[in-house]
């Protein structure tokens, strides 16, 4: 008997990148783009970040040397990471009925263009990208990049 899921497809071909793959409740983005060595840190679990890999609340997104990589969020969101950085994403929270919840994400070293999504639209303050030295909050600006010096 063949291991099918319930649309007949292989089980295997529902699981993503080597078991980086969140259940259907619990993940928050989803990569869309990644070039380069892109790591996923779970806890004490790695994980390569290639494209379809599903997000949890508290991953740590690492691109290394040249690598880049691209994710959009359950709100919308967007974030793109570049060349040697470092993004937790420390908070994540969003109800798809009122639009409400609450985004932070720590950047601790590297470049990042944000693109707010339904949760900065709806509260002020509920969306933070959080650095060493900064916080910014979103507001007005539907998108801005932020750069931290490597610590």
């Amino acid at each position: 008997m063949k291991n099918t899921s319930r649309w007949g497809l292989p089980l295997a071909l529902a699981l993503v990148a080597g078991g980086a793959a969140a259940s259907e409740g619990d993940w928050v983005a989803q990569i869309k783009k990644s070039q380069g060595v892109v790591a996923i840190e779970r806890g004490t679990q790695h994980y390569e970040g290639a494209v379809g890999v599903r997000l949890k609340e508290n991953d740590v997104i690492v691109t290394r040397g040249e690598a880049s990589v691209g994710m959009i969020f359950n709100d919308n969101s967007m974030l793109s990471l570049g060349p040697n950085t470092e993004v937790v994403l420390q908070r994540y929270s969003y109800d798809p009925t009122t639009y409400l919840g609450a985004f932070d994400a720590r950047v601790r070293r590297g470049s990042v263009v944000v693109t707010t999504g339904n949760i900065a639209g709806q509260a002020a303050g509920a969306m933070r990208i959080l650095t060493p030295e900064a916080e910014l909050q979103g507001g007005r600006a539907t998108s801005y990049a932020v750069s931290v010096e490597g610590r």
